[in-house]
């Protein structure tokens, strides 16, 4: 018990220092996990993340049983999370389980949601270059402080940040919706399909391809280079 409380406080410690934020979770298990620079995230679980001086995993679920079947590995640099289900159903999965991972990480280039994870961003990921797909059902919400941020997602996702990215490209399709009018960016490429909502605030040059239902909203003083639409596909600033 005095081990557990131990490993998780080292993990309290590390949130609460970079982003003045204490999580506290009894069940909470620490991980021992290789180095990596990406994390790639899925069925359903609730991933807080924050940037820190170390590399610390920690997971935890409703049960003993549910907290031991959370597979955290790391291969090729990705760190991977997911549940290890055998009835293949994420939403038996993900039935009164409360799967959560809480990860620090020191530097960060990919991060990968899919089917239903919920990502929270603790304090603001800083990275030269970021690259994001989000996909089926998962959620990310948060800060970013990137020189080149590179999104792609589909099938209902949604992803909200707030902060700043001076490139952004921007790949929405089936349903799924970016929030990054609270986002500051300098050149703004935004593409969307298959009725993909877009929200972006542009400085300095935006180009726009709205397809099939597809809708951009924009804002801010950019000078618009490209604007392309087609089979219902919608541009207009707000």
């Amino acid at each position: 018990m005095q081990k557990l409380f131990l490993s998780l406080l080292a993990i309290v410690c590390t949130v609460s220092v970079m982003a003045q934020k204490t999580i506290n979770d009894p069940n909470a298990e620490k991980r021992t996990v290789g180095s990596f620079h990406g994390i790639e995230v899925g069925t359903g679980i609730e991933l807080t993340l924050s940037q820190g001086a170390t590399e610390d995993v920690a997971v935890s679920a409703a049960k003993t049983e549910h907290r031991d079947r959370i597979v955290t590995k790391v291969e090729n640099g990705i760190l991977k999370i997911h549940y290890d289900s055998k009835t293949g159903s994420i939403n038996k999965m993900k039935e009164s389980k409360n799967l959560k991972a809480y990860v620090s990480f020191k530097t960060l280039d990919i991060l990968n949601a899919n089917t239903g994870a919920d990502v929270e961003i603790v304090g603001a990921i800083k990275s030269n270059s970021l690259n994001i797909k989000a996909n089926t059902g998962a959620l990310i919400d948060g800060e970013v402080d990137v020189t080149t941020l590179k999104v792609s997602q589909n099938t209902g996702s949604k992803i909200d940040f707030s902060g700043r990215a001076d490139n952004l490209t921007v790949d929405g399709d089936t349903g799924s919706k970016f929030k990054g009018e609270n986002m500051a960016t300098s050149n703004c490429n935004v593409t969307v399909s298959t009725g993909a909502i877009v929200w972006v605030k542009a400085e300095k040059e935006l180009q726009v391809k709205a397809n099939t239902g597809g809708v951009v909203k924009y804002k801010g003083n950019a000078s618009v280079k490209e604007i392309k639409t087609n089979t219902g596909g919608t541009v207009s600033k707000i």
